[in-house]
């Protein structure tokens, strides 16, 4: 082949390229601008608190704490053992709220967030709230759960999964109604 030869045929395949490209990428761009929506994770904070109350990670949280309980307890330091028993029903009506209404889950999502970007990414997601704080949507927004990823950051058991799961399916409680419903 000739050197005038090739380039014309160079250029041919260039040609033809660029024509591909630009169709591509147009079919590309009209593709986005008809779902061209800011993607909105939400997720149901009652399953991951319940995940959480059943995870590795919330019974290394609290072995300080009933550590302490015990120590003051040996000292029969009464004082401070009240002062820890009514922290611990503190906690436990808040995770009640957690579990079974809209209470938030700030302080568990907070030892997970280093993770959620990955969550946001394999979503596609930009954002990432509780549904509960979802209070307006407009048409240009879509929502995509990612509860059950947010779930499997924590080291749940079995039948944490379960319940997790089961919470999915029940309305929340009011929040001012959970002492009536706790032991």
């Amino acid at each position: 082949m000739c050197m005038k030869t090739r380039i014309s045929f160079i250029k041919r395949i260039c040609l033809i390229a660029a024509i591909v490209a630009g169709i591509s990428g147009g079919i590309t761009a009209s593709t986005q601008a008809q779902t061209n929506k800011t993607r909105v994770g939400v997720y149901d904070s009652r399953a991951v608190a319940v995940a959480y109350a059943n995870s590795t990670e919330f019974k290394d949280s609290i072995k300080s704490i009933e550590a302490e309980h015990k120590k003051a307890k040996e000292a029969k330091n009464e004082k401070r053992v009240k002062e820890i028993e009514n922290q611990m029903k503190l906690r436990q009506t808040r995770a009640h709220e957690q579990a079974f209404s809209t209470g938030s889950v700030a302080p568990i999502m907070e030892t997970v967030k280093d993770r959620l970007p990955e969550v946001a990414r394999q979503s596609g997601v930009q954002l990432i709230v509780s549904k509960w704080e979802l209070n307006h949507q407009s048409s240009e927004i879509e929502t995509v759960d990612v509860t059950d990823k947010i779930v499997a950051l924590f080291q749940v058991s079995e039948r944490g999964l379960k319940w997790s799961k089961e919470i999915q399916q029940k309305p929340p409680l009011a929040i001012e109604k959970i002492r009536e419903h706790m032991d």
